[in-house]
């Protein structure tokens, strides 16, 4: 009797415990479409926008929302996100390799428009980067040159004439700058400046533009004054000026910059300069005495350490996307997602 009793308690104990948790299941977890983040940005009401490789979809610091085609919108490679500035619309502009949606978001209803060769003059429906400026011009970096969309009506641009360098080299960002000028960074070509149909139109390339580390341009972005940040395969430019041989510094390996293969740039509130590279990310800040690098892999708490995708948060934190997920600075702590 005694064995008997010793045998049938645990297998009691385990039965009692089953029950337990079937009675008290876990919460769903969401499921990312995709851990492969190519770009977040974030809107006026902080909520955060994310561009996977396999559609889209939005956090709002609680509850996490993806996004169906069943209007139209693309749940492929999503491969650059920007916001649509006309007055009273909430709009996000989606590049995809079907062509450009709008996607029109509400309190209660959301509507898309797509932008393809079939219902428009766009040049071709693989688009891997969008650019809007202040006036809400819509520049489109497809694989055959950028595609400019001003107040329904279609233009193109395909770099300085008789180079023609944006149907040669793959566009890889669009930013356009406050005083009109847009810059449209290639892979191989080095960046192309376009302000008008006939004239500013410039290229940005070695060795005439110096502080440039490479043609090979994986993106720019413009802070104040229309200053403008570039990442290549070889380092940092900044560029203080429109003058495309003066005005430069370069910042690498050397400075402090943790790999000199440079995806992703953002500045965050405190005004310090973040760079997300093959192998980590770099935060950099100046103040008029110093310069102060401060880099982060794994092992401080990246959820990996090639960093696709980088955005300021309203509250100061910053949001970075990877091949692997999403990580989250806030308060000197890492979160991952």
């Amino acid at each position: 009797m005694k064995l008997r009793k010793l045998i049938f308690l645990p297998v009691l104990l385990i039965l009692v415990l089953s029950c337990n948790k079937n009675d008290n299941p876990a919460p769903e977890q969401f499921v990312f479409p995709s851990k492969v983040i190519n770009k977040i940005i974030v809107d006026t009401s902080g909520l955060k926008w994310f561009a996977t490789e396999k559609g889209v979809i939005s956090y709002d610091g609680m509850k996490w929302t993806t996004y169906t085609d069943d209007k139209g919108l693309s749940t492929g490679p999503i491969a650059d996100l920007a916001f649509d500035l006309a007055t009273g619309i909430k709009s996000l502009l989606l590049a995809s390799n079907v062509g450009l949606s709008a996607f029109e978001f509400g309190a209660t209803a959301i509507s898309f428009q797509n932008y393809n060769t079939t219902n428009s003059e766009i040049l071709t429906d693989t688009i891997s980067a969008i650019g809007v400026d202040g006036s809400n011009v819509k520049y489109i970096g497809t694989t055959k040159g950028l595609s400019i969309l001003k107040e329904g009506k279609w233009a193109e641009f395909y770099g300085r004439r008789n180079q023609e360098i944006l149907s040669r080299y793959k566009i890889s960002s669009v930013a356009p700058a406050s005083n009109g000028y847009v810059y449209v960074s290639t892979e191989g070509g080095g960046v192309s400046r376009y302000c008008d149909a006939v004239s500013g139109q410039t290229t940005l390339n070695k060795p005439w533009a110096w502080g440039l580390p490479s043609d090979t341009v994986y993106t720019v972005v413009i802070t104040q004054d229309s200053c403008q940040w570039y990442g290549t395969d070889k380092g940092v430019g900044y560029h203080l000026s429109p003058y495309t041989k003066n005005d430069w510094i370069t910042y690498t390996r050397t400075e402090g910059l943790i790999c000199d293969s440079v995806y992703a740039i953002a500045k965050d509130l405190s005004g310090n300069m973040w760079f997300g590279t093959h192998k980590g990310v770099s935060k950099l800040s100046i103040s008029p005495t110093d310069t102060i690098w401060t880099n982060y892999t794994t092992k401080d708490g990246l959820i990996a350490n090639k960093v696709n995708a980088i955005a300021a948060d309203l509250d100061g934190s910053v949001w970075f996307g990877t091949d692997e997920g999403i990580s989250h600075f806030s308060n000197n702590k890492w979160e991952k997602f």
